[in-house]
């Protein structure tokens, strides 16, 4: 059965239906304007039970609203939302707001609010048993079907869970109780994740959630998505992210939606036979009404006009299609630097830094050559940052030598931008900085997606991504040798991310750069840089290398560790084998000294019998009270070695091998 809601502005109705295919969120002709801008136009999905659905679309394309009309927490102008009788719909915030002495743990174990009340639950009904006189049988009755309730949720695993989260998602043990008011906003962001991860509801609706990813918290997160027992809707900008999770991609651009079946890469191949498909379409749409129109021009005063004018009403009724928006083919780039730098660019001796307490670098050396290209990676926190700084010279060194080469130009792109004004439009900030007139500042511009009135937008009104885009476009028209670049993809979406990587491709000086985009690293690194244990390693190739090295290291590494477990296992056996051994021995011995023992208690018995069977044993009257004691302790004596012979028997045969 299902319950929908929200299909007009302003009303709610409630339907109830059934339906055979597993739909457990359907979105039907849903319509969103702001003011006298249409974002959704009779956009459509249905989401069905085990989906994984990433959602693409370029930055401002509508994505974010779509989810928030899904949620409710936007209402739409116009269609319905269904969501399935009893399904339950968990929103990851972009802004999240918690109580700041909240600590992590907390954020994270109030996820299991009902679980805990089941616990106190359960400690209560214990107390009322231990205390319970007519009654017990009755709260005996309530505390097992509760504990039925508890175990069926898991309840007994819930702290196990959230602690797994927290390390999936990049939190050490030492940060578990640390107030909420202590971490960054990303850090801040990564918590809210968790929490909603922890929730797990039947729905996950994620907008960007690896915003804030390191690495190998991203692979994490795509492990717990892929197994995940729910349905995930996702948005999403990192192509090999979806290209792991999703079973179905839906792009959403100009106002409409389009779902694709498969993978990302799938996508990619059905979305450029769709485009095909769809400019063939209109250009045949196009060539007719050229026809038409030409026919009702010559025709429309002659004999002919009563059929031109048919022709016409043909034309008026015609559902005219939008002109397709094509494939964005990769722009020339022709770019050049103000001179060449010396062979070596920069060299590392022995570098360390740290804060107060905390080592982020030790001894690291690296030597970086003319046209490198090269990707720094690491768990966010290592000293990445600090290291680029360091070579700027924006920070000093606690200890080692920076050493940079001559005629060496740095282009530093940092995250935050500082360089832009504000009040310049993009099309100032080229033409104020650089010698270029109008038509080959625009020209520049369009090749990092600034088209048409876009280069007239403020600095102050652009989106993130679009300052990244200029600050990265300023960066190369600025002629410097040697590129550090600090998460340049941030806030990018697909189509900024390709035009950075057909620049950055052709650009010829050297790069140093660190990001968490696997297809960008890809794209540009032809070496790889990893922080470890406080020190860089150097390997070879792109990441998609590194990591296959990687996964061969650990494999190797845990063949190694079961060699050794099994080594550690086969002489635990030789010395339980011998300690076996051992204990038969001497089980065998007891065995021999009881069976010794029975023998002469037994012939002790048959004597003592002996003689009180003699009448004349009891004219001594205390000589018969000493024999009868004596065979009571004979008696007695016998049965203790008997049943001290069965026991160790037993036991002999119990440790026998096989």
């Amino acid at each position: 059965m299902y319950s929908a809601f929200l299909p007009l502005a302003g009303r709610t109705y409630t339907m109830l239906f059934e339906v055979s295919i597993l739909i457990v969120l359907q979105a039907n002709k849903i319509s969103k304007w702001f003011g006298d801008r249409q974002i959704l136009d009779n956009v459509s999905l249905a989401v069905n039970e085990r989906d994984r659905i990433g959602l693409v679309g370029p930055n401002g394309s509508g994505k974010t609203t779509f989810l928030k009309c899904l949620t409710g927490e936007l209402t739409a102008d116009d269609g319905q939302i269904i969501i399935a009788s009893g399904v339950s719909v968990g929103y990851l915030e972009q802004l999240p707001e918690h109580d700041y002495d909240t600590t992590a743990w907390d954020l994270v174990m109030s996820s299991f609010a009902g679980l805990i009340d089941q616990r106190r639950v359960l400690r209560t009904l214990e107390q009322e048993m231990a205390e319970a006189g007519e009654d017990l049988e009755r709260i005996m009755e309530k505390y097992a079907r509760v504990t039925e309730e508890y175990e069926r949720a898991n309840g007994y695993a819930c702290e196990n869970f959230a602690r797994r989260i927290l390390v999936g998602l990049g939190f050490s043990s030492e940060q578990f109780e640390q107030p909420m008011a202590t971490f960054s906003g990303g850090q801040k962001t990564r918590l809210n994740l968790a929490r909603l991860l922890a929730e797990s509801p039947d729905v996950l609706l994620l907008d960007e959630p690896t915003n804030h990813l390191d690495i190998t918290a991203l692979e994490w997160l795509e492990a717990f998505l892929r197994d995940y027992a729910g349905t995930v809707l996702v948005v999403s900008h990192d192509r090999m992210f979806l290209e792991r999770i999703a079973n179905r991609v839906a792009e959403l651009d100009n106002r409409k939606l389009v779902a694709y079946n498969g993978n990302y890469s799938s996508y990619l191949k059905q979305r450029a036979v769709n485009n095909l498909a769809q400019q063939r379409a209109f250009e045949r749409q196009q060539e007719y009404i050229q026809k038409t129109e030409e026919y009702i021009r010559r025709f429309k005063a002659g004999i002919k006009s009563k059929q031109a004018r048919g022709r016409q009403s043909q034309l008026d009724r015609l559902q005219r299609l939008d002109r397709p928006m094509g494939e964005m083919e990769p722009k020339g780039w022709s770019i050049e630097i103000n001179h060449e730098s010396a062979q070596e660019v920069v060299e590392l001796k022995e570098i360390s830094k740290a804060f107060e307490e905390q080592v982020l670098l030790e001894g690291v050396n690296l030597k970086l050559r003319k046209g490198d290209k090269i990707a720094l990676l690491g768990p966010n926190g290592c000293g990445k940052t600090t290291l680029f700084k360091m070579i700027m010279g924006e920070m000093e060194t606690d200890c080692g030598e920076i050493r940079r080469g001559s005629r060496v130009t740095i282009g530093y792109f940092a995250q935050e931008h500082e360089d832009l004004v504000d009040s310049h439009t993009a099309l100032e900030e080229i033409i104020y900085n650089f010698d270029l007139n109008l038509e080959q500042a625009r020209t520049w511009l369009g090749r990092m997606l600034f088209t048409e009135d876009d280069v007239f937008k403020k600095v102050g009104d652009m989106s993130g991504g679009e300052r990244g885009r200029l600050c990265l476009l300023k960066l190369v028209l600025s002629g410097a040798n040697f590129l550090l670049l600090d998460e340049p993809t941030n806030h990018l979406d697909i189509e900024s991310r390709e035009a950075v990587e057909n620049m950055l491709r052709n650009y010829p000086g050297t790069i140093f750069f660190i990001s968490h985009d696997r297809c960008f690293i890809d794209a540009i690194a032809e070496q790889v840089v990893v922080v470890e244990d406080k020190a860089l390693q150097l390997c070879w190739g792109n990441y998609s290398y590194y990591h296959e090295k990687l996964l061969e290291k650990q494999a190797a590494q845990e063949i190694e560790k079961k060699a050794i477990h099994n080594e550690s296992r086969k002489s635990a056996q030789d010395d339980e084998q011998k300690q076996q051994q051992r204990l038969l021995k001497n089980l065998q011995r007891d065995l021999e000294q009881l069976e010794e023992e029975i023998t002469l208690l037994e012939k002790r018995k048959t004597e003592l019998e002996s003689i009180l069977s003699d009448p004349l044993t009891y004219n001594n009257e205390e000589k018969s009270r000493e024999i009868n004691s004596q065979y009571r302790e004979v008696q007695q004596h016998l049965e203790d070695s008997y049943r001290r012979w069965e026991e160790v028997s037993d036991t002999m045969e119990a440790s026998q091998p096989g």
